[in-house]
């Protein structure tokens, strides 16, 4: 998905918000907007729209004595995550389909702000979220291929909803014939996605069957980047590969393949346009159906 002119002011709340979370004084806070700002007005109008993002980041991230501005932010959303994980393990292993029920249940993660002092809306969203339909559902076709998988690709998207994606993933394992399951998480703090660190912290490598793979978050490093070559080769090689969230549906919907499938929360009227759904929406979209529907 291509940047977006109504993409530029987004970006600019997103370093005044990082900028905020990473400490810096009024002045820097300054300095750093409006080196984002200078940065935007050369923008490649080709360039995916994550990629714009991974460059905003890069430029806080400099400016910053925090490594990771979001770290604090992180924590308090998976403590908060796991709080409610128990409960609702249960329900999902109680469920009549447990996969379908934690896939739902992942997808309304993707939307629930994990923050202090919200637990009656969260577990709210979450408790609707395990009985709601997709608006787009493209489960027929899913459970089609997840029934011959034997390797799974699943890119993960943010911390908080990661306790949930663990709780679909742990299913995918216990209740296919799944051998090998490989999550995706950035190498590097990129917002509050997932990184390499919070994954093992909250031991999803421990998970039978899971291994980590990395992609890049801007910094230029040994992984690559969410839209090369590389990663397309990655989906090729699944049988399944599932792409979670709004930010890897906006790098990889590009592609039309038959064994790709988005799961996420609409969460802007740009992704809502290009989807097909309404803001606020949960969506199952197989690549494939929605480049030939």
């Amino acid at each position: 998905m291509k940047i977006h002119l109504d993409c530029l002011p987004c970006y600019v709340n997103q370093a005044v918000e990082a900028s905020g979370f990473a400490g810096m004084s009024e002045e820097e806070r300054w300095e750093t907007v409006k080196e984002v700002c200078r940065a935007l007005s050369q923008v490649d109008r080709t360039k995916p729209s994550a990629q714009v993002g991974q460059q905003v980041h890069r430029i806080i991230r400099e400016h910053s004595e925090s490594g990771d501005p979001y770290r604090d932010q992180k924590k308090i959303s998976n403590e908060k995550a796991n709080e409610f994980f128990a409960e609702f393990r249960r329900e999902v292993e109680d469920s009549a389909d447990p996969v379908k029920a934690a896939a739902r249940l992942a997808a309304a993660g993707n939307i629930v702000d994990f923050g202090p002092q919200r637990d009656l809306e969260m577990e709210r969203t979450l408790r609707e979220g395990l009985t709601e339909e997709f608006a787009i559902n493209h489960w027929d076709t899913f459970s089609e291929y997840l029934a011959g998988a034997k390797k799974v690709l699943y890119f993960s998207d943010n911390s908080g909803e990661i306790v949930f994606d663990k709780l679909l993933i742990e299913m995918l394992i216990r209740e296919t014939d799944v051998e090998e399951l490989d999550l995706v998480v950035k190498d590097g703090p990129f917002l509050n996605d997932v990184t390499l660190e919070d994954a093992r912290e909250l031991d999803i490598h421990e998970i039978d069957r899971v291994k980590l793979r990395t992609v890049d978050n801007g910094d230029n490093g040994d992984s690559p980047g969410l839209w090369s070559s590389e990663v397309e080769s990655w989906i090729d090689e699944f049988d399944l590969t599932i792409s979670k969230g709004q930010a890897n549906y906006e790098g990889l919907s590009g592609y039309d393949k038959r064994n790709l499938f988005f799961l996420l929360v609409v969460k802007c009227p740009l992704v809502e346009k290009d989807v097909g759904a309404d803001v606020g929406e949960k969506v199952l979209i197989n690549a494939y159906r929605r480049g030939h529907a």
